[in-house]
């Protein structure tokens, strides 16, 4: 591996291109009913450009890590910052929803690299307390929501336009670009596959992984995605309501995922993720079960959710140590695509079966990826957590 010196700015700018991410990627709620008026664009327009564009992140996210292999982690990192300037200022000046929506191409690719490029750079930096670091890391996507919802909404009541808004992304993106070019960081050793070499696809733990991680996070993003319509269309609560018991989710998902990382370093990544899966999997199972009064329960659970994406992250470049850049993109790929066919599935049930009864494909998706966990740790636990004298 290649050893840099590295400095405290570099990894002030990791961590805050991490912040920035949520203010384009977010915000999007936000802005669809504005952007509807602008373009004169219908409801199935938007959530076209939607889908098309989460084909092409699953796209992207795959060839990340050979992205990685080739360029480094850091001219990675500059290349999707640079996309990312590129995608905004051409939905910012676009004049028709023909442009606006080219311009969301290259802002989801820069997005996807740079997440795979990060993802695969912070165990570089923080050798011996990757997972925590990691886990501090996730936590400011957290903060960068929280702080780019509430900045915006003030923004706007005070007729800031959304292109002026994006205007002062980009610029915010730009900076950091410049800021990047002199920030000493370690780069993943370009790989050279020889003839002959085992393929990395011939590792069930590729696979294995990406399911598991799946499946969790199918979990975790059905929060925010179906329990305001379980609540509404089951109880008949009002839409209010359920925006409330997601805030307190969010809120001790938040607290978990900045406080976790600490427990987790020094219990073992895989038995604290298994042990914090089994909480988390009682309490929404239970808050299922005991019903409408109880589903401050389920809010709780957020506590368990938060350190599971980012710890079994952190393993993935311990345990694919020739390519890691690659498994990552591959492992993420994985990850959007059981989502998206998760998601489809759950709208499905709604209809077919009523929310009532639909809402257990939650808890049943964390049953698969804590099984799956449970495997890989039995499988191959001593190699990524060897028991030390």
């Amino acid at each position: 591996m290649q050893q840099k010196k590295i400095n405290k700015f570099g990894v002030v700018l990791i961590f805050t291109l991490m912040f920035l991410a949520p203010f384009i990627e977010n915000t999007r709620g936000i802005f669809i009913p504005i952007f509807k008026d602008d373009f004169s664009v219908s409801n199935t327009g938007i959530s076209s450009m939607i889908t098309i564009v989460s084909l092409a992140g699953m796209a992207v996210t795959f060839i990340g890590g050979a992205l990685i292999e080739k360029l480094g982690q850091k001219n990675t990192v500059l290349l999707g910052i640079l996309l990312l300037i590129v995608g905004i200022l051409t939905q910012a000046l676009s004049g028709s929803f023909a442009v606006f929506f080219l311009g969301f191409i290259p802002i989801v690719a820069g997005l996807n690299i740079y997440n795979v490029a990060s993802n695969t750079m912070v165990p570089l930096i923080f050798v011996g307390s990757s997972t925590l670091a990691m886990n501090l890391f996730h936590f400011m996507y957290g903060a960068g929501s929280t702080v780019s919802q509430n900045a915006i909404g003030v923004l706007l009541d005070r007729h800031v336009t959304w292109r002026t808004i994006y205007l002062f992304i980009a610029a915010l993106y730009a900076f950091v670009f410049i800021a990047f070019r002199f920030a000493k960081l370690p780069d993943e050793e370009k790989v050279w596959v020889k003839e002959g070499e085992p393929s990395i696809f011939k590792n069930p733990m590729l696979y294995i992984i990406g399911a598991a991680l799946g499946f969790y996070v199918f979990a975790e993003q059905g929060m925010s995605l179906w329990l305001t319509n379980y609540l509404k269309e089951g109880f008949g609560l009002r839409e209010s309501v359920g925006a409330r018991y997601l805030g307190i989710f969010f809120f001790v998902f938040a607290i978990g995922r900045l406080l976790g990382g600490f427990v987790v370093q020094k219990t073992g990544v895989l038995r604290t993720v298994v042990f914090s899966q089994v909480l988390a999997l009682l309490l929404l199972s239970l808050g299922i079960v005991l019903g409408v009064d109880y589903v401050i329960i389920i809010s709780i659970s957020g506590l368990f959710f938060s350190i599971v994406f980012p710890s079994t992250m952190s393993l993935v470049s311990k345990l694919f140590k020739e390519r890691p850049g690659f498994a990552t993109g591959f492992i993420m790929t994985m990850v959007a695509f059981i989502l998206n066919i998760m998601n489809l599935f759950m709208g499905i049930l709604m209809d077919v079966m009523g929310p009532k009864l639909a809402i257990y494909l939650l808890p049943i998706s964390m049953v698969i990826s804590l099984t799956l966990v449970v495997y890989i740790k039995l499988k191959v636990g001593h190699i990524l957590e060897p028991k030390t004298t």
